[in-house]
């Protein structure tokens, strides 16, 4: 395509879609916000109203059959497929929020759409445009803490107020959810996965996914991913946040101390004897990572560039989240194929 407006219809106004439309709506000079579709009319029209986008809708089909050329899908994961194909096969750029679908065969369907159509598909991994998060990649690619690296993510809480999250063959849970920025980024890091272990339960009496449980990821380069999470908690209630990574040099810890900076946020790397060293990053570092985000989405949709996350990075990173449900579920560790 050459430099005219993308015309662009998004799938679901819920509170990521929100995200969305905010910051193309201040990319007027690039894009037209052609249509906003909800099952509920009324979500509809308050999202179109608020974001100045031409026609709210109920029916993702008719959208897609109008006059768009770009397709933001934000609806449960179970959802994504059905309308992903629909677009890519009409010729449609998708973006399709993470985890790229619910099932493995849902996901393969969408790559096969998106090579069969030749129309682009790029998955929204957020933090791979997020400069604190490539803050301490570049670190311990730079082997500022030697190597194997092990990746401590602990994180708990009540989890998302919408039901279906923690519904196992809608949402399927943290593990899916939630960790799949963990795991898409650990495979940006490390290389491939080569195995999973996951002790998990269901801690939501109304809940069927393993919403709490402790999964470790091996990779083929010895690096590790442990992922200690939580979505059961009752409301109002949270445990401790811990982001560190360990090597045979030293620890990087989130937070560190304040940088001079107040514009600046920092990762400590601390080697022993006093040798520390702050990692810096921007402090709206993820507000910056979902701007570039749609940036990138306007540029694939003009044929301009590749996605750096697509088909292959989204079916991966489901791959290793599926072994960890699979795991949890029979209590056995499990190889990760190819």
């Amino acid at each position: 395509m050459s430099e005219q407006k993308i015309r662009v219809g998004v799938i679901g106004s819920g509170g990521i879609a929100g995200l969305h439309l905010s910051i193309l709506a201040k990319r007027l000079d690039d894009v037209e916000l052609m249509t906003v579709v909800d099952v509920r009319e009324d979500a509809a029209r308050a999202a179109a109203e608020k974001y100045g986008v031409q026609r709210p809708g109920v029916d993702y089909e008719s959208a897609l059959a109008g006059d768009v050329d770009a397709v933001l899908i934000c609806v449960p994961t179970y959802l994504h497929a059905d309308i992903a194909c629909a677009a890519l096969r009409a010729g449609k750029a998708v973006f399709c929020q993470k985890p790229m679908a619910r099932t493995m065969a849902q996901a393969e369907a969408m790559a096969q759409a998106a090579a069969e159509s030749g129309a682009p598909l790029q998955i929204g991994f957020v933090r791979r445009f997020d400069d604190e998060w490539l803050a301490f990649r570049d670190a311990v690619q730079a082997g500022k803490i030697g190597r194997p690296v092990i990746w401590h993510d602990v994180s708990s809480g009540p989890g998302p107020s919408s039901a279906w999250y923690c519904v196992d063959e809608q949402g399927g849970g943290p593990f899916l959810d939630g960790c799949i920025h963990n795991i898409d980024f650990a495979l940006h890091t490390f290389g491939k996965a080569e195995a999973v272990f996951t002790h998990a339960a269901t801690f939501r009496h109304e809940g069927t996914a393993l919403d709490t449980g402790t999964a470790v990821v091996k990779f083929v380069s010895g690096d590790e991913l442990m992922l200690a999470w939580s979505w059961g908690l009752p409301a109002g209630c949270s445990g401790a946040r811990v982001f560190e990574l360990l090597g045979p040099e030293g620890t990087m810890t989130w937070p560190g101390e304040k940088p001079a900076d107040p514009d600046r946020r920092a990762f400590v790397i601390n080697r022993g004897s006093d040798q520390r060293e702050q990692i810096l990053y921007p402090s709206n570092a993820l507000t910056t990572a979902f701007e570039r985000e749609m940036d990138e989405f306007i540029s694939v949709s003009r044929g301009q560039r590749q996605p750096r996350a697509g088909a292959r990075e989204g079916c991966e990173s489901l791959q290793v989240a599926l072994a960890i449900l699979e795991s949890g579920r029979s209590g056995e560790g499990l190889k990760i194929a190819g």
